[in-house]
């Protein structure tokens, strides 16, 4: 069973690659530039994990996340070295993002899903 991924991103350029890239027969991706479609997607859709761009326009991550209100992992991707953060992200990754620590997260997902499947 594949995992879903929720990235949201205001340039659309990075969602087609972070599509196009970690996509795979295990990886289910949904990549939204447009935030009010990608929160519409999030409350509709049971993800596993979520990538946030910090910076957008009119929201930040930290508020999208906060209006998801899901208990998976949340990664927030940002070029600010210390954005202000009030929701508890698993992790802080830089911006541009790091494909190999991001093939890092989704093999480690997909390992633990397995595994909780598999007992």
């Amino acid at each position: 069973m594949p995992i879903k991924v929720l990235y949201i991103d205001d340039e659309p350029e990075l969602c087609e690659l972070f599509v196009d890239f970690f996509s795979s027969e295990d990886i289910n991706i949904q990549a939204f530039s447009d935030t009010r479609l990608g929160l519409e997607s999030a409350k509709a859709t049971d993800f596993d994990l979520v990538f946030l761009d910090f910076r957008m326009p009119g929201i930040n991550g930290d508020q999208v996340a906060h209006s998801i209100e899901k208990k998976i992992p949340f990664y927030i991707i940002t070029g600010e070295s210390e954005p202000v953060l009030t929701y508890p992200f698993t992790a802080v990754l830089s911006k541009p993002f790091d494909d190999k620590k991001i093939q890092q997260i989704l093999k480690a997902l997909l390992t633990f899903k397995s595994l909780s499947t598999s007992k």
